[in-house]
C-alpha cells in the first residue's frame, strides 16, 4: 500500500513538471540566440542586479551573463566564436555589483560578527543572486537586502552543502517577512519561474531551466536556438557539440546513443554540480542537471513520451 502511494505521488510529479516544460516553452521561446548561425540576439535587461558568490560556479555564472568575447573555452580550436553567442548579448551593463566572498572552507564555522565580511548595505538593484557562500553569511542576506531596498534574491546551489533545507528555510521565512521574493534552485539549471519577478528575470537574462529549438536539414541538426540557457552556459556548449548530429531515427538505439552525447558533452564542459549523493534530490546534483539538458532536447523534438520517462528517471530516487 505505502509503495502505491509513492508510485502515484511520484506520478503526479511527473505530470506536472511535463505541464510545466510545456508552459515555460510556450512563454520563454519569443527571443534566441542561434548557435550555428549569425541569427538571433537577446535585448538588453531592465532588471538591475548584484552578485555575492565564491567558486568556480559563480565566475561561470557571471562569465555567461557578460559574455565577453573568449571567456568560453571548452570548444577550443572548433569554437564558432560569432556563429555561437559572442556579440548577441551582454548584460555587463545592468550589474550593479559583483562582491567574491571566501570560500566557507577558510572561514571560520561560525561567524560572531558578519559585517566584517559583508557589507552593510549594496548599490540599488531589482535582485541579488548568490552562490557558494558560508552558510551565516546566506542567513544574513535578507537583512542586507532589506535596507537596500532589494525585491528579489535567487540562490543558486549547484554543492549539496550550499544553502541546505535548514538555513534555506530560515532564509525565505525571513524574506517574506520582507516582500522579498525567493528562487533557490537546485540544480541551478532548474530555475523556473514561481513569481512575476522570477518569470520577468528569465525572460531578460535569459537564465534558467534551458530551452532550446532544434533547425533540421534533411534529419540533420543545423543550428540550434537557444531560447534560455542554463545559468552557467552550458546549453551554448552542448549545442555547439550537436551540430550536425543525425536526428531522423528515434528508435531504443538511438535515442540511447543520444542521451550518451548529451550526458557526455554536459560532463565536460565540464557541469559543476556535485557528484555526491543530494538528499533533497534523491540522486547527484549533476545527473539532475544532465537529466534536464536532455529534457530540453526531448522536448524540442517532440518526444513527448520519452520526456515524461526522463522526467520519472529523474525524480525517481536512487537510494
Amino acid at each position: 500500500m505505502f509503495h502505491d502511494g509513492l508510485k502515484y505521488k511520484l506520478l503526479d510529479v511527473v505530470n506536472r513538471e511535463y505541464r510545466e516544460w510545456i508552459s515555460y516553452r510556450e512563454v520563454f521561446r519569443s527571443e534566441k540566440v542561434i548557435v550555428g548561425g549569425y541569427e538571433g540576439s537577446f535585448p538588453k535587461a531592465d532588471l538591475k542586479l548584484f552578485m555575492f558568490f565564491s567558486g568556480d560556479f559563480g565566475v561561470k555564472i557571471i562569465d555567461n551573463l557578460t559574455n565577453a568575447s573568449g571567456h568560453c573555452r571548452p570548444c577550443g580550436h572548433l569554437c564558432i566564436e560569432k556563429q555561437c553567442k559572442y556579440s548577441k548579448y551582454g548584460f555587463s551593463e545592468s550589474i550593479g555589483g559583483v562582491l567574491e566572498l571566501p570560500a566557507p572552507e577558510f572561514l571560520p564555522s561560525i561567524i560572531d560578527n558578519p559585517y566584517t565580511i559583508l557589507p552593510a548595505k549594496i548599490p540599488s538593484v531589482d535582485i541579488v543572486l548568490a552562490t557558494g557562500l558560508h552558510n551565516d553569511l546566506y542567513l544574513e542576506l535578507p537583512e542586507i537586502l532589506r535596507r537596500s531596498d532589494v525585491k528579489g534574491l535567487i540562490i543558486f546551489r549547484d554543492k549539496s552543502i550550499d544553502a541546505p533545507l535548514g538555513v534555506l528555510k530560515n532564509i525565505v521565512e525571513s524574506c517574506s517577512s520582507y516582500g522579498i521574493e525567493v528562487a533557490a534552485p537546485k540544480p541551478s539549471c532548474s530555475l523556473k519561474p514561481n513569481s512575476n519577478l522570477i518569470m520577468d528575470f528569465i525572460k531578460q537574462y535569459r537564465i534558467g531551466m534551458p530551452l532550446v529549438t532544434l533547425r533540421r536539414v534533411r534529419g540533420t541538426i543545423s543550428s540550434i536556438e537557444v531560447h534560455v540557457s542554463s545559468p552557467c552556459g552550458i546549453t551554448y556548449y552542448v549545442a555547439r557539440q550537436l551540430l550536425g548530429y543525425d536526428v531522423r531515427e528515434h528508435d531504443r538505439d538511438w535515442l540511447r546513443q543520444f542521451y550518451d552525447k548529451v550526458a557526455l558533452h554536459h560532463h565536460s564542459y565540464p557541469c559543476t554540480g556535485s557528484m555526491e549523493y543530494d538528499y533533497e534530490l534523491g540522486d547527484t546534483i549533476l545527473h539532475w542537471g544532465s537529466y534536464i539538458e536532455r529534457e530540453a532536447y526531448l522536448l524540442s523534438l517532440g518526444l513527448n513520451n520519452e520526456l515524461v520517462e526522463t522526467i520519472n528517471e529523474r525524480i525517481t530516487p536512487k537510494r
